[in-house]
């Protein structure tokens, strides 16, 4: 993610956002993945320790969203002075780290009556043999019937290696025929050529492929994947994330419509659809559009940006700006650099006549004290270094 900033903006400007949007998402839809801690209601899994220090390098949720997640969830590995270590490193807050040493529960283990499924909990690596499981690379793989597309979108969705996804493929053939679409669809899930290629030579012909998007009573489902049901709310979200972070902004935009579709009650959709517009298609008025829709459901608009440290934008840090109903939030990427104001704090916000004009920048003015007789200014660049959106950064945050 920090490589976008890499550049002194003193000399040279960030890559163009349509260049930086596979960039730039993969800093808010990885994390948002993580959004049922403060909007999404379905049951997940204690957070491992790798996807929570991803989650906060690339500083996507403000501190406050990932303690809340954390709370909610909580991890399943028990904090150690290395592990506080690797968390310092990616600029894991103090508040972050305390989360996480309250909310040790360990993995979520399957029930004794019912068999694990190893394609939804990758985790689980215990008490599933090789012979079955389709998370362990080089085991063999037990028979069954053909697989589907969508079985194997959904094991390359669950996390499952797309070289263990191969074997499954080799060993007991598709029941559905490669087109330009379906394609489409198993790469933006994670797949490779290679896969892709044990796919085109194990399809049948058109005479005998059945339905190839469902196979609702193929039998391989009882032994890796559950039965695939129409994708929910948070299935076209994820679908969304892995299709952004595939540059499709266009692809991931239908499915974001859908799930909207679905449950308009929810801000998930509506901020990455906002997300979506401003640095996948540069479309600054739908972008504002969805935000608006986001913080209207207590969801946030979130902007990358750089924070200035000496007035004149010669040294900054590179970090996250949310802006929610409460107020704004900012949090470097480092973790050394956070800031937080709520509305009744805020004196001002307004573009930049002078200080990092040429970058788009705006600032905060912040009052220090209760009685408000003193203030500090904080200076922001958009990530774009477009003045549009620094303009939308000061709408958004004077309308609510």
């Amino acid at each position: 993610m920090t490589t976008l900033y890499r550049k002194p903006l003193a000399h040279k400007r960030p890559a163009s956002s349509r260049a930086a949007f596979p960039i730039v998402l993969t800093t808010l839809l990885l994390a948002l993945l993580m959004t049922g801690a403060a909007h999404m209601q379905s049951a997940k899994n204690p957070y491992d320790k790798e996807r929570l220090l991803k989650v906060v390098r690339l500083n996507a949720l403000s501190t406050q969203e990932i303690v809340q997640a954390i709370q909610q969830r909580g991890v399943d590995f028990q904090m150690t002075a290395d592990i506080e270590a690797e968390f310092n490193q990616v600029g894991a807050r103090p508040e972050m780290l305390e989360a996480m040493r309250q909310n040790f529960r360990g993995a979520k283990t399957a029930s004794t009556k019912t068999t694990a499924n190893p394609a939804t909990n990758p985790t689980n690596n215990s008490s599933t043999s090789p012979r079955s499981n389709p998370n362990t690379t080089s085991g063999k793989v037990p028979p069954g019937a053909p697989l589907s597309k969508n079985e194997i979108v959904t094991l390359l969705q669950s996390g499952v290696p797309v070289t263990r996804v191969e074997e499954f493929v080799e060993v007991r053939g598709v029941n559905f025929t490669l087109n330009a679409q379906v394609a489409k669809e198993i790469t933006t899930a994670g797949g490779n050529r290679s896969l892709l290629g044990a796919i085109g030579e194990k399809a049948p012909t058109n005479s005998t492929a059945s339905t190839p998007n469902n196979s609702t009573n193929s039998p391989v489902r009882n032994s890796i994947t559950p039965a695939v049901n129409e994708p929910d709310y948070d299935d076209l979200t994820d679908q969304a994330i892995s299709a952004m972070q595939s540059n499709n902004a266009a692809g991931a935009i239908r499915l974001l419509q859908k799930a909207v579709a679905m449950d308009s009650s929810k801000p998930t959709a509506y901020q990455l659809l906002g997300f979506a517009y401003l640095y996948g298609n540069q479309n600054i008025a739908s972008a504002e559009t969805y935000m608006r829709a986001a913080l209207e459901r207590n969801g946030a608009a979130t902007f990358r940006v750089y924070h200035d440290h000496d007035g004149f934008f010669k040294t900054y840090c590179q970090g996250t700006f949310f802006v929610n109903r409460m107020g704004v939030t900012f949090k470097a990427d480092d973790g050394n650099h956070t800031f937080e104001a709520e509305k009744v704090k805020i004196k001002e916000v307004a573009l930049n006549d002078f200080v990092g004009s040429e970058y788009g920048a705006f600032h905060v003015k912040v009052f220090q004290d209760d009685k408000k007789k003193s203030s500090k200014t904080f200076n922001f660049a958009p990530a774009t270094t477009k003045k549009d959106e620094s303009r939308l950064v000061v709408t958004l945050v004077k309308s609510y």
